[in-house]
């Protein structure tokens, strides 16, 4: 199986910060703030890759 690349990466973490904050408030759970912190660093991360490979010039 390939490796994913850095844009691929991002992405699927940023999905798993969207599933799991959707599944809070579908389902009425409570994020404790280490849960709350984790997803925080995962989409400043996703977002920070993502910028980064986006507007790179060939």
């Amino acid at each position: 199986m390939p490796e994913l690349s850095r844009l691929d990466r991002a992405w699927m973490n940023l999905d798993q910060v969207r599933e799991q904050l959707l599944n809070a408030a579908a389902f009425g759970k409570h994020l404790t703030p280490d849960q709350l912190e984790h997803a925080a660093s995962k989409v400043s991360e996703g977002m920070r890759i993502y910028a980064e490979e986006t507007q790179r010039r060939p």
